[in-house]
């Protein structure tokens, strides 16, 4: 079994995928819990030194392919000091600079008729009518993103951090492709996200989970890729968001790299993303939900995630929970305590399904 390292702020759900295409899993990640501990050999990095932390902890493991998920394609200059010592399997800071700049992306879906959302920088434009938001330039899951101020649109320094984005109302979608055979993506799965659930307790904007949706709602989605993958040269897996208006499917950002959906394509078509070349029928509809804390919660040592722990090394089988915190663990309100699954026939009796366990998880949380 070949060894590969995963780096991100959280390498579970990457590492049952590296479990599935027979990879013997390294993670470095930010909270090492205790599901990704059965799954994986974990090292920890402290928040405070996120992300350029995980530089001294990849050179201190044996060389071996390596892999980044969320946050990482935000920091070219950590993907290009890991692969010093680790072959990268996936897309380098040359890629990442250009399919991470989100006025070139928008410019570049204009040459193919996609004229939203409007994106721009800080001082290019007199704050316009209508809704707008502010994102961070090395944003990932939401973080970070809220209603832009008149005050946003003016330019504040050389250096501005974020960007200025035309809000759309309409479904978030998201799409994950694989690296295919010469080089055309292959098409992996299509979600609907849950962005800033009221019921999963997320704040506004913040990414809480995805929900497979029929492939065949949106015949542009996969064009759409391959449109991406003629100007950008993306490799392994990788993914785009979307919103779905009225009128077109809107490209809004490109993950260049293993996305939180990935999992559920996985474990629906039974088949590992990470050495997929051809595309796979899904046998059942599986959504994902994270769980955020409604109060400051210490995590207990036992609960319904007990028979999921306790079963995580089967990395076929669908757990009912993941990224299960450690006893005693302090989650502040508003943060992420863990994630939880649901299979169903259709779309709308997974997320029934979803709402069922987020309630019975409020009712847990109450009264521990």
């Amino acid at each position: 079994m070949s060894r590969i390292l995963i780096v991100g702020a959280s390498g579970r759900a990457a590492a049952a995928s590296a479990r599935r295409a027979d990879f013997e899993p390294f993670v470095l990640d930010l909270f090492a819990d205790a599901d990704t501990e059965r799954l994986a050999t974990v090292f920890k990095l402290p928040m405070a030194d996120y992300p350029h932390g995980f530089i001294e902890l990849a050179r201190r493991l044996p060389s071996m392919p390596w892999m980044y998920t969320g946050g990482i394609e935000n920091y070219p200059d950590v993907v290009a000091a890991i692969s010093e010592t680790h072959e990268l399997l996936g897309n380098g800071p040359d890629v990442l600079r250009k399919v991470r700049d989100p006025i070139a992306l928008q410019e570049w879906m204009r040459q193919f008729k996609r004229t939203k959302p409007r994106t721009v920088l800080p001082g290019e434009i007199p704050a316009p009518d209508g809704r707008w938001l502010r994102k961070p330039l090395r944003g990932s899951a939401g973080h970070g993103v809220r209603f832009a101020t008149p005050e946003d649109f003016a330019k504040q320094t050389d250096q501005n951090d974020y960007y200025l984005q035309e809000f759309l109302t309409g479904q978030s979608l998201s799409a994950v492709f694989a690296h295919g055979r010469k080089g055309w993506p292959t098409f992996v799965g299509l979600s609907r996200q849950l962005i800033g659930t009221p019921w999963l307790h997320a704040r506004p904007f913040a990414y809480a989970g995805s929900i497979m949706i029929d492939t065949n709602t949106n015949p542009d989605v996969r064009p759409t890729g391959g449109w991406i993958t003629h100007h950008f040269p993306l490799k392994s897996v990788w993914g785009i968001d979307f919103i779905q208006d009225e009128k077109e499917l809107c490209v809004v950002e490109v993950n260049p790299r293993y996305t939180a959906s990935v999992e559920i394509y996985e474990l629906a078509s039974e088949t590992a993303s990470l050495t997929q070349q051809e595309p796979a029928v899904p046998k059942r509809t599986i959504g994902k939900a994270i769980y955020y804390a409604p109060h400051r919660i210490t995590f207990p040592s036992s609960g319904p995630w007990d028979d999921s722990l306790a079963k995580c090394a089967d990395v076929w089988r669908v757990p009912e929970y993941a990224d299960i915190p450690h006893t005693g663990d302090i989650i502040e309100k508003g943060h992420p305590v863990l994630t939880f699954f649901a299979v169903a026939a259709n779309e709308a009796e997974c997320e029934s399904k979803l709402m069922k366990l987020a309630s019975e998880l409020d009712q847990f949380f109450s009264t521990h």
